[in-house]
């Protein structure tokens, strides 16, 4: 098993478990930003090395459960699920605020501003069709009690989450999936 070293002493992860993570993460009805992706193959390759303590190799969990989705999974609550106490409003003010910028800058060079409980971006001629006349704009939240969702900006619209972290750096990795949604990078991945 290969090992990634994401810092000089950080944690570690294995090739094979992030392309199992990432394999994973192409099932689920959820985004996930790559340092979600490396928290769980972090977790997965704990779990392999544990296992190969006692003679199992990381191809025979297979046998028996989705591992690489079972530790997604699990990770992914830590991002998804309401913290304890809820975000004040000042604090979702404030991740909305590092969503605009991140948005706005030069490296991704999108329109957003605030729209409602949400942040409203303009579709791009690559955006996949969406709302009623298929024109709608992009609508992206980080909840008080939850994670980061996007949706088109129309009534009755279907909400995709983004897992990511509720902080400054995990704004930006949000923006980076708006961005690659917005200019049809991703396909539309609420038909899944």
């Amino acid at each position: 098993m290969s090992t990634t070293d994401s810092a000089v002493h950080g944690p570690a992860y294995s090739t094979e478990a992030y392309a199992a993570v990432e394999e994973a993460a192409n099932s689920r009805r959820s985004l996930y930003v790559p340092s979600v992706l490396e928290h769980a193959a972090e977790l997965l390759t704990a779990l392999w090395a544990a296992g190969e303590k006692h003679g199992v190799t990381p191809s025979e969990w297979g046998w028996t459960t989705d591992l690489a989705g079972g530790t997604l999974d699990v990770v992914s609550r830590q991002y998804a699920s309401a913290p304890k106490p809820e975000r004040t409003h000042a604090q979702i003010v404030s991740l909305q605020g590092h969503l605009i910028g991140a948005l706005t800058s030069e490296e991704i060079g999108l329109t957003a501003r605030l729209g409602g409980p949400g942040v409203i971006v303009e579709r791009g001629p690559d955006t996949p069709r969406g709302g009623f006349h298929g024109d709608a704009d992009i609508d992206v939240r980080i909840y008080s009690d939850g994670g980061w969702s996007f949706s088109f900006a129309a009534d009755g619209a279907s909400v995709m989450s983004i897992v990511a972290p509720a902080s400054q750096a995990g704004a930006s990795q949000v923006a980076e999936i708006v961005r690659a949604f917005v200019r049809g990078e991703i396909g539309n991945p609420f038909r899944r």
